[in-house]
């Protein structure tokens, strides 16, 4: 008898188990399914649930679980989800994809587990609403840190939908995330309430019993009434869940109105292999022609600006003496031909540091001197008048541009570097800048990986920036959805800014966006092309300019509240 019931055990235990697995391995599919450019958007609100219900069986059976069972099915959970939509990464560099899938994946489940704990300490059923605090927090710390990688934001995965998202201008996309994580609770409390059936008995049945039987009877019908009632009312939730937020969209959808002042842009896209560097100096000086040459195609006495991609200026050059460079002198002398041409191109650029200045942080010996220098992937500015300006590069991609902790892995670098990544940093700078057209129109020269944070970019528009021009490119990743994605992320910036966007691409989609978050127009993959389009400035700031990430600062205060109650909380139990 105890042989068979120990058999009947064990299978259930293994039933259970693999019903897990099979929840979490759901729960990464759902994530990835949703993802831009070919998800479909609203699975992401069910996308949690698996993981909810895991989760709550752990917790109802916690004598037989390891106390990291939930962040262990979780985190199987993200890293499907991570591998599933950023494996494209692996072209580009391999220490990359490892942080993206492993390191990623691994701080959301941290964030998952965090709420877990907080359902073992915190009364009642109200637990669950702790993620929305700890996940908010999560994605909020992730934009500023040496390990930054923003691209899975939840909020992220409505690119696709400017419609649905109009609100972004209010919220930016922790808004987003604070709604997925809202509906996917209210669904998971749906599903719950629906455990429980409906088995109400006709009080007429009674007649004739004794009272204590009537009693009973009228207690059980009226359980099941607030059953029902429960059902209704989270049903109703659910509703006003899912509808209202694009409702609201709509609304201010039909009420915002862009400014009218017009402003002509020209791209290029020169469609060429990131991973092939010039052959000579010959070939060089070809690239920098072709360029101008495509950007000839579509010019006319109008036009403003002329948007050169990310590195499309081929050869780095010194900043201490940029004229002695072929593209630099080239794009001066083709500005001055027009009476109010500016040129905004994408280049490499050192900065030799003499006796007697302080290097930075980032900066690299000579091999063969006792000097210093700092490497900048760069935006240069060039205009008519004979004025130039340049940005760094600030927002780094980790272990591709720059070395995470480099104070504590210096000895691993030429490991990484081995891989794909860096070893050392590029050089960085403090302020966004704005380049300044002789006609007073003020643009926001950003440059690819920037482009994925939203309170980064505002502080361009504070900077009094009018349109943005986001330059970049997309060919490290080959025909994968990683060009796909980032473009559509350009989107939400438009509609968080309200300004329109020009973006270059060497490789990749160049197009244009207005400030509602609809293309105007894009380019085809990996081909040699020039647009023309006239879109508008702004100088207004939307609410969300002027706030930040507001709604991330609110939940880290919230944050270090609840995790000293939880602390004290189980103090409390320990002691009693």
């Amino acid at each position: 008898m105890k042989k068979s019931n120990t058999s009947t055990n064990l299978s259930k235990s293994l039933f259970f188990k693999y019903r897990l697995i099979s929840l979490a391995i759901l729960s990464g599919i759902l994530f990835s399914l949703s993802w831009p450019a070919r998800g479909i958007p609203f699975i992401i609100f069910v996308a949690f649930v698996p993981l909810f219900i895991i989760e709550d069986h752990v917790l109802k059976n916690k004598e037989s679980f390891n106390k990291y069972a939930v962040l262990l099915y979780s985190w199987l959970s993200f890293a499907l989800f991570n591998t599933f939509t950023t494996w494209w990464i692996v072209f580009a560099s391999i220490p990359g994809v490892i942080m993206a899938v492993f390191l990623n994946s691994f701080f959301m489940a941290i964030a998952f587990y965090l709420m877990h704990l907080a359902r073992r300490v915190l009364p009642g059923k109200q637990g669950v609403l702790s993620l929305l605090i700890f996940w908010v927090s999560f994605e909020y710390l992730h934009m500023d840190w040496d390990l930054s990688w923003s691209w899975l934001n939840l909020g992220n995965v409505f690119a696709t939908l400017p419609l649905w998202i109009q609100w972004y201008e209010y919220t930016g996309t922790l808004g987003g995330t604070a709604w997925i994580i809202l509906t996917n609770i209210s669904l998971f409390s749906l599903y719950s309430v629906y455990q429980t059936p409906l088995q109400t008995v006709d009080v007429r049945s009674t007649f004739g019993n004794d009272d204590k039987e009537k009693i009973k009877t009228y207690l059980k019908n009226m359980e099941q009434f607030h059953v029902a009632k429960k059902r209704f009312i989270t049903g109703l939730i659910t509703f006003f869940l899912l509808l209202t937020p694009p409702l609201i969209s709509l609304v201010i959808l039909n009420i915002y109105k862009h400014p009218v002042d017009p402003v002509e842009v020209v791209i290029v896209q020169p469609g060429r292999d990131p991973y092939k560097d010039a052959e000579n100096l010959m070939q060089a000086r070809q690239w920098t022609d072709s360029i101008i040459l495509l950007a000839n195609d579509k010019l006319t006495a109008d036009t403003r600006f002329v948007i050169s991609p990310e590195g499309s200026i081929p050869s780095a050059f010194w900043l201490n003496e940029p004229e002695a460079h072929y593209g630099f002198s080239a794009l001066e002398k083709h500005a001055r031909e027009y009476d109010s041409l500016a040129w905004v191109a994408g280049v490499m650029m050192y900065r030799r540091y003499g006796e007697m200045d302080i290097p930075s942080a980032t900066a690299r010996k000579f091999s063969n001197a006792d000097m210093y220098y700092d490497v900048y992937n760069a935006a240069v500015f060039l205009d008519s008048q004979g004025n130039t300006d340049r940005y760094f590069k600030s927002k780094l991609v980790p272990g591709i541009e720059q070395m995470p902790f480099k104070r504590f892995l210096g000895p691993v670098g030429r490991l990484v570097e081995y891989f794909g990544g860096t070893a050392g940093s590029m050089g960085t700078q403090k302020e966004r800048e704005v380049f300044k057209h002789p006609d007073g129109t003020r643009v926001a020269p950003v440059i690819c990986y920037e482009s994925i944070y939203g309170a980064y970019l505002n502080d361009y528009v504070k900077n009094g920036a009018e349109l943005i021009f986001i330059i970049t490119n997309d060919g490290w990743w080959r025909d994968t959805p990683g060009y796909k994605q980032h473009f559509q992320y350009s989107r939400l910036r438009a509609i968080e800014t309200r300004r329109f966007i020009a973006r270059a691409a060497l490789t990749g989609i160049s197009g244009f966006i207005d400030s509602r978050g609809n293309i105007i127009s894009k380019t085809d993959w990996w081909t040699i092309d020039s647009q023309r389009q006239i879109i508008h400035k702004n100088n207004k700031a939307t609410f969300y300019v002027k706030h930040g990430d507001y709604l991330g600062r609110l939940s880290l205060f919230l944050l270090i509240l609840l995790l000293l109650y939880m602390i004290t909380q189980n103090v409390i139990k320990q002691k009693a």
